[in-house]
């Protein structure tokens, strides 16, 4: 409706699916639909949306999907701004039972605004692999590829 703002319509997809009436789906239903092309790729990007404990299906959350996909690597976009080395610190933690490497990406990164080189620079010295958008593009994917 052009009359809501987007934070006001957006809804975690087990929450639209009940808003429309639509039937339930779980965390087995979302692998299922996953294909990967063939030839096989060497690296294949699942995308989810709203933080790691954030709804996606009717029976778990983005944390469950990730451990149903056992990925090798998770990369974890986190706002440059403000809340950023908690909302990291905090993220950590829930991934930390899928004992796999994680790649920090401040996204939306003005090294010209004081708070985001901080928070960088803050991060790297938690021994975390951090890279900055704009501008690391290149090394993130160096990264991902393994």
């Amino acid at each position: 409706c052009p009359s809501h703002r987007w934070y006001e319509v957006a809804l975690a997809p087990p929450m639209a699916a009940d808003a429309l009436g639509r039937p339930a789906f779980s965390v087995e239903d979302l692998c299922a639909e996953l294909t990967w092309p063939e030839p096989a790729v060497h690296v294949g990007l699942v995308e989810t949306a709203g933080g790691v404990r954030s709804p996606l299906a009717g029976d778990g959350d983005c944390l469950a999907y990730c451990r149903a996909l056992r990925p090798d690597v998770v990369v974890l976009v986190a706002d440059a701004g403000l809340g950023t080395i908690n909302a990291v610190r905090l993220t950590l933690g829930a991934l930390e039972p899928l004992s796999v490497p994680v790649v920090v990406v401040l996204n939306r990164f003005d090294g010209s605004v004081d708070v985001h080189a901080r928070n960088r620079e803050w991060l790297r010295g938690d021994g975390l692999r951090v890279v900055v958008t704009p501008g690391d593009e290149g090394l993130l994917a160096r990264i991902v590829r393994g």
